[in-house]
């Protein structure tokens, strides 16, 4: 059996991929001017390490209007979401924002049970309310409630992303994977830069600033995480990919820890990542 066909492949190199980007992406732009700036060059830089990806996917494109248009939708969707979570990073440490990511699972199950018309079912919605709690959990500290613009840019970053989900099912078995992963990170810095009016001088300004290393192998565990993802979902059980891809969070902290010495909140960020985990499990079940 070819390793490279596994689910179990895909899983590890995306949880590895993000440990990765996420260990590497606050470092590498620590003197960031404009985050809209950021956000264009780390797509295409991420789009141009996808590209390099293309030969390990089958190469296919066989795409009808129907698929392009929704293509269309998601790609502005995931300009939406890009914006946002480039602030976010910045505002909330990197085990608190890979948690916060886990509220996409909510969202989803909302949609499927308002517009897809799904049977509401105990388990989706038990799994669901353990996300929320975990999550509403994550915002206490320090003896309060700390809820700050960061926290909730967040949870409307989630709220598209679970869209552009939505609308995304079945695009990418039209394309060749790499080559979509492309698409979608380089049509939403076109869509920021013109409409955020980065011109290229200001790109070039912007990259200046940059730690070129970190930068890079940001760009490149980002693409590596996305395509993986994608991959991981296409090959494998929902119940059992999305269950593992929940131990981010903890493989996060596990490194800021070992990395950074970062103790903060530790044992609260285990409790929850262990939460996330059950939630997303009883969700697919």
């Amino acid at each position: 059996m070819n390793i490279i066909n596994t689910w179990q492949f895909w899983v590890i190199i995306y949880l590895f991929a993000a440990v990765m980007f996420a260990q590497n992406f606050k470092k590498a732009n620590r003197k960031m001017k404009n985050a809209g700036s950021l956000t264009v060059l780390l797509e295409l830089f991420t789009g141009l390490f996808s590209l390099l990806m293309i030969p390990i996917f089958d190469i296919k494109f066989a795409p009808t209007k129907e698929i392009l248009l929704v293509l269309l939708a998601v790609i502005c969707i995931y300009a939406i979401t890009d914006r946002l979570n480039i602030e976010v990073r910045y505002g909330l440490e990197t085990s608190t924002f890979s948690m916060l990511k886990r509220l996409s699972t909510v969202f989803m199950i909302i949609f499927g049970f308002v517009f897809l018309k799904e049977e509401v079912v105990l388990n989706k919605v038990l799994g669901a309310l353990i996300i929320i709690i975990a999550n509403v959990i994550l915002a206490y500290n320090k003896g309060k409630f700390q809820v700050n613009k960061y926290f909730v840019m967040a949870i409307v970053a989630n709220f598209f992303f679970a869209v552009a989900m939505l609308l995304n099912v079945g695009i990418s078995d039209h394309f060749n994977l790499a080559f979509y992963t492309w698409m979608t990170v380089t049509g939403p810095a076109i869509i920021i830069s013109v409409l955020g009016k980065h011109s290229i001088n200001d790109l070039k300004k912007e990259f200046k600033l940059y730690d070129k290393p970190r930068f890079f192998v940001s760009a490149f565990a980002w693409a590596l995480m996305l395509n993986a993802s994608i991959r991981a979902y296409q090959l494998g059980s929902v119940i059992v990919v999305a269950s593992l891809f929940c131990l981010t969070p903890i493989l996060n902290s596990l490194a800021e820890l070992i990395l950074h010495g970062n103790k903060e909140r530790f044992v609260q960020k285990v409790i929850i990542s262990i939460l996330l985990i059950i939630g997303v499990v009883l969700v697919n079940l």
